[in-house]
């Protein structure tokens, strides 16, 4: 991979925060939605357990990466697959990430012009959303990392405002707990994992991460944990502020939630939140554009920088968001990127560390640099 740039090395603590806004994105506001579609009251259980899922899928990303400790998944691809199999794969990243980052581009000018911005085209709001993350993600990752602690707090925010429905709240549409069955918590678990997708970051960024690989899968851990909590909560309150008849209707229930709130001062808190949660979301835009920057510059032989490679990582995006426009073709990339998000982030690890516990004979290593 060659020395890595002072500038982009980044603390165990950053990694927190760089993989909780990366998690965290347009999943938050139809997460509810759509995880009840299928487990109903208990759609909770299911975003508790969607939860756990992820905490041991980072376990196997983090027992991966930590053999390569001076790599990142498109340095060593080729070398346990191949150089024409390991590349082939390496491409299909690329890919991945860009869909990935076109859908929450597309997900964001449709939730904005339904609630704020009625005669905007979207292009436009695509365009501006665009810039202002070109101008961020072509700087180094340390850079984008400070920058996402300070985004955090809106985090917080988020859920203050939010908080404030349990004035008018009714347990009772919690119970009976458990009563959909297994078979239905269980396929909320499916409709939960893409919210939790996120933490594939790890396989960028674990060289770049300063200290020992004990304490990233620390760091890893306590993102995924304040993502879960967060989740839990948001669909947890929706669900005992909105009748289950109520919820089936609402494709964002946090907004309405939200926007049914007095407050003596502020108007519209509605609007608030969504500023708060465009701010959020862009991050998330942000985390994949730059992964998939990382993989087009290493494509390039360009290891030590992605700078170059972010102005296309940006247009594609951008032009993918423009073709998937129709609500059909959106339904067919969101069901994709659902599907494959299991091959990139579960299915490729797991086959990359079985590979390397049967023929990788290197001990991993502690530390950086």
């Amino acid at each position: 991979m060659g020395t890595i740039k002072r500038n982009e090395w980044v603390s165990s603590g950053q990694l927190v925060f760089l993989i909780i806004q990366t998690q965290i994105g347009v999943g938050l506001l139809g997460l509810t939605n759509k995880v009840h579609e299928d487990a109903k009251g208990d759609a909770w259980i299911s975003v508790i357990l969607a939860g756990v899922l992820s905490q041991v899928f980072i376990i196997v990303i983090w027992h991966l990466a930590r053999r390569f400790k001076h790599m990142t998944i498109y340095d060593y691809l080729p070398q346990l697959l191949g150089r024409y199999v390991g590349k082939t794969i390496h491409v299909l990243y690329v890919a991945y990430f860009l869909f990935v980052a076109s859908y929450i581009l597309i997900q964001f000018s449709r939730i904005v012009e339904s609630w704020v911005l009625f005669d905007t085209p979207r292009w436009v709001m695509m365009a501006m959303m665009c810039c202002v993350c070109f101008y961020l993600v072509k700087e180094s990752l340390r850079t984008i990392a400070r920058f996402f602690v300070l985004v955090f707090f809106c985090n917080i925010a988020v859920i203050i405002i939010a908080a404030y429905a349990y004035l008018h709240v009714n347990f009772l549409y919690l119970l009976p707990i458990g009563h959909e069955g297994v078979w239905n918590i269980a396929k909320g678990i499916n409709r939960a994992m893409p919210s939790f997708a996120g933490y594939e970051m790890l396989l960028i960024c674990f060289p770049f991460v300063e200290g020992a690989s004990a304490q990233k899968l620390k760091a890893s851990s306590v993102a995924n944990l304040f993502t879960t909590l967060l989740y839990t909560f948001a669909v947890l309150t929706s669900i005992i502020v909105f009748s289950p008849p109520e919820l089936a209707l609402l494709p964002q229930p946090l907004l309405y939630m939200v926007k049914a709130l007095s407050f003596t001062v502020i108007e519209r808190p509605d609007l608030y939140f969504l500023s708060l949660w465009a701010v959020v979301t862009a991050t998330s835009f942000m985390g994949y554009t730059y992964m998939a920057s990382r993989g087009i510059a290493n494509l390039v032989k360009a290891h030590s920088s992605h700078r170059r490679a972010v102005p296309y990582s940006v247009g594609i995006t951008f032009t993918i968001a423009l073709i998937f426009q129709n609500p059909r073709y959106l339904f067919i990339l969101e069901k994709v990127i659902s599907i494959t998000g299991y091959v990139f982030i579960i299915g490729i690890p797991i086959l990359l560390l079985l590979l390397t516990l049967l023929f990788y004979k290197g001990r991993p290593q502690e530390g950086i640099g």
